[in-house]
């Protein structure tokens, strides 16, 4: 088995013509914080600028149109491209087929995904980007086990409605998370692990938090305080853990707020 450094996604080409091609397929997130439909209010929201740039995203080689007219087989949904000579250039770079039926498209890379010991890849919709009737179907993959390429497959949600994907748009995306992680949590009443002085005295500062925005931000400009941007809560104390405001370049110092003192 290879050994992928602990903070290297590896893109290993099915062959050598199509090696060092993986920019043409795979986009980076991070620092990618804008969408087209957003405006300028959206903006402020820290978690949807964050949320922007997690994971690497699949780009479109092809302007085609899937169409789907609601039966099982895969032969019931047709991919229509239109940039033939393109795709003929591009040749096995990216693939579109109709392969499991009930809709779904397959999108197939000339790469398999490798990542480091223990680390998992989520296929997922690309952050707060949309496709009319398009939907990502969600897995889960042991790239660091897997020797081989795996497929991103969307949903086609609108059945005899024609979706037409062009050259650049973002149609899938995977994010690493560590294997066993997402298992270890347990969603429970809050009064299993804390006292009731401490559950009323958090549900007063959300009761605060509520009546400042309502009685006080709405006055601001743009109608918001950005509590949370500053990493503060709603008497001003700082957050109690590391708050991070923008995502940074691998390698470089990680820009966070440091937990108070």
């Amino acid at each position: 088995m290879i050994k992928v450094p602990d903070d290297r996604i590896l893109a290993l080409p099915y062959d050598d013509h199509y090696a060092g091609l993986q920019d043409e397929v795979f986009l980076p997130l991070r620092g990618r914080h804008k969408r087209d439909w957003f405006s300028k209010h959206a903006y402020l929201c820290l978690p949807l600028v964050i949320g922007n740039q997690y994971g690497f995203a699949v780009k479109s080689l092809h302007h085609a149109t899937f169409l789907w007219n609601g039966g099982p087989e895969p032969s019931d949904t047709t991919i229509t491209v239109h940039n033939t000579d393109e795709a003929a250039a591009f040749g096995g770079l990216q693939l579109l087929a109709s392969q499991f039926g009930l809709g779904i498209v397959t999108v197939q890379t000339a790469f398999a995904l490798r990542t480091p010991p223990e680390i998992n890849l989520m296929t997922l919709q690309p952050p707060n980007q949309f496709i009319d009737g398009l939907q990502n179907l969600t897995g889960v993959v042991e790239a660091d086990n897997l020797r081989r390429d795996f497929t991103f497959n969307l949903k086609i949600t609108r059945p005899n409605f024609p979706i037409e994907i062009k050259v650049g748009d973002l149609l899938s995306a995977v994010m690493p998370i560590p294997r066993g992680f997402v298992e270890r949590f347990e969603l429970v009443d809050a009064y299993e692990a804390l006292s009731p002085d401490t559950v009323a005295l958090e549900q007063q500062t959300a009761r605060d938090f509520g009546r400042e925005r309502e009685e006080v931000d709405a006055k601001n400009k743009r109608g918001v305080g950005r509590r949370y941007f500053k990493g503060e809560d709603v008497y001003g104390q700082r957050f109690e853990h590391s708050h991070q405001q923008v995502l940074t370049a691998p390698g470089a110092t990680r820009r966070t707020r440091k937990p108070r003192s």
